[in-house]
């Protein structure tokens, strides 16, 4: 076969020998089947049956070239199926290639769209080697096939009506792919619609082939633009006032990683229960990802604020349960309690009578891990006496950034020097673990200072020296007043606040 095929001819070049066609055909031929073989198992955007197709076109080009003048019309058919395969594969590696550039490295995407682009440049470049080198009008093959075509859409219903509800989901966008979305009972990251169904990812890992029209026929609610709200819902003892809960609530949500302060979190007071207050607490997040673990760290945090404030969740009251007692005897408690207070380097010499009038005001507090137990430029009423668990100390720094001073565990005390002197924490002490502290407030040193001021002279000495040494720590290395100084400043401050 001399003359040039359809194929050259698309390829521009039917005007060199034939020698020279059946060479670049050839090279063309074994550079697409390296690339198909190179690619066929990497996840890549372009596919190994794109240049399978380019590849078969080539070598079918190269057969009809081949055959016997004897064979001209099946030489000429064959050669016609190889333009179609060539022109298939082409079409295929253009589309592909534009998919890439536009989604741009996106895991989740929709090809509903270049699938339908596709089968109509398909469709036309079969129409067109139909009508150049067989004579077949196209219209009349459509005419031909009117009543085929009623019956095969009326068996098709159900898929027609899943391919047309796909394309108006991407004409009209109310999700984009990677939204969370929830429809009728399914809820999921959506990865992309296709013609029949669309794909959601589900929190699990599961696929789910969700039918276009059940998507299109339910109300859709979509949680990927912008903030999305959460709730929790707990029940307070009727003797905690709505304020008080109200306020210890805000605050241990304000320690919950992901939970956003713009717009703040919502606490409402919303029924009489039969043995509490039901309270809704409504929460701001950014993410639906983190949805359920942000839930728990909220249900986690709200169980210890309220622990450590007194505050009871009580069983329902038809519950027949006896309370567990909080405390040993009141005498193995005070026992204890001395035990710990002696543990503290500056209350250490006090003598027995000294250091039982801080009893009263002892409390003991647990935090969950996470939780911030003093934030840097709070006022300080208390001090903590570490009793198991870890804590981490940090200074906010002036770019922002939280920087790490250091780790202390039991029996180190914390929040001494603000309680002390009323000047501001100077610093923000978050757990590492649950941790377990003795709270110590000003009010039973102030009963201590005025009842004995002696003792008064013994602790600025000792807790002096301790913020020498932890200012220092603080400032990298900045100069001090010096103990004796900071000793006599401690002291004045102490009479200021204490009164004594």
């Amino acid at each position: 076969m001399i003359d040039a095929t359809p194929l050259q001819h698309v390829l521009g070049i039917h005007t060199v020998t034939i020698e020279l066609r059946v060479v670049v055909q050839g090279l063309l031929l074994v550079l697409a089947l390296a690339v198909a073989f190179a690619i066929r198992r990497r996840r890549l955007a372009l596919s190994s049956t794109t240049f399978a197709l380019i590849a078969s076109g080539l070598l079918l080009d190269l057969v009809s070239i081949g055959m016997p003048q004897a064979d001209a019309a099946a030489a000429r058919k064959v050669a016609a199926a190889a333009v179609v395969l060539f022109l298939f594969g082409v079409i295929r590696l253009a589309l592909e290639a534009i998919d890439a550039l536009t989604r741009r490295g996106r895991a989740h995407f929709s090809t509903i769209f270049k699938d339908l682009l596709m089968f109509s440049l398909w469709g036309i470049v079969v129409g067109t080697v139909l009508y150049t080198d067989f004579g077949v009008q196209p219209l009349s093959i459509l005419t031909t096939t009117t009543v085929v075509a009623a019956v095969v859409g009326l068996a098709l219903q159900e898929t027609l009506s899943n391919i047309f509800t796909g394309l108006m989901l991407q004409l009209s966008k109310p999700f984009e792919p990677g939204d969370w979305v929830r429809s009728g009972q399914f809820v999921g990251r959506v990865k992309g619609i296709g013609w029949r169904s669309t794909t959601l990812v589900t929190r699990a890992n599961e696929r789910l082939d969700v039918p276009n029209t059940t998507i299109g026929k339910d109300v859709m609610v979509n949680y990927g633009d912008g903030e999305v709200a959460d709730e929790v819902s707990v029940g307070i003892s009727y003797d905690v006032p709505p304020n008080r809960a109200r306020e210890v609530i805000v605050r241990a949500l304000h320690d919950v990683p992901h939970v956003q302060q713009q717009p703040p979190p919502v606490v409402m007071p919303w029924e009489y229960g039969d043995s509490a207050i039901r309270y809704r607490v409504k929460y701001w997040i950014s993410d639906f990802t983190l949805a359920e673990e942000i839930h728990a760290d909220v249900v986690s945090n709200l169980w210890y604020a309220l622990r450590r404030h007194r505050m009871e969740i009580p069983f329902p009251i038809r519950t027949l349960r006896r309370a567990p007692s909080v405390h040993p005897p009141e005498a193995d408690y005070q026992k204890e309690m001395l035990q710990q207070l002696r543990k503290v380097d500056f209350l250490r010499e006090l003598d027995e009578n000294s250091l039982r009038m801080l009893l009263p005001s002892v409390e003991e507090r647990e935090f969950g891990s996470g939780e911030t137990l003093m934030r840097q430029g709070e006022a300080g009423e208390t001090m903590y006496i570490i009793r198991r668990g870890v804590v981490e100390v940090l200074a906010h720094g002036e770019d922002g950034s939280d920087r790490h001073i250091a780790t202390l565990g039991s029996p180190h005390v914390i929040g001494e020097g603000a309680l002390l002197t009323g000047e501001a924490r100077n610093a923000t002490v978050r757990a590492k673990t649950d941790v377990e502290v003795i709270e110590v407030s000003r009010e039973s040193f102030t009963h201590l200072f005025k009842h004995n001021p002696n003792t008064a002279n013994a602790i600025s000495e000792i807790v002096a020296t301790r913020l020498s040494e932890r200012m220092a720590a603080l400032a990298r290395g900045s100069e001090g007043d010096g103990r004796s100084g900071r000793s006599r400043w401690l002291l004045s401050k102490m009479r200021e606040i204490f009164d004594f």
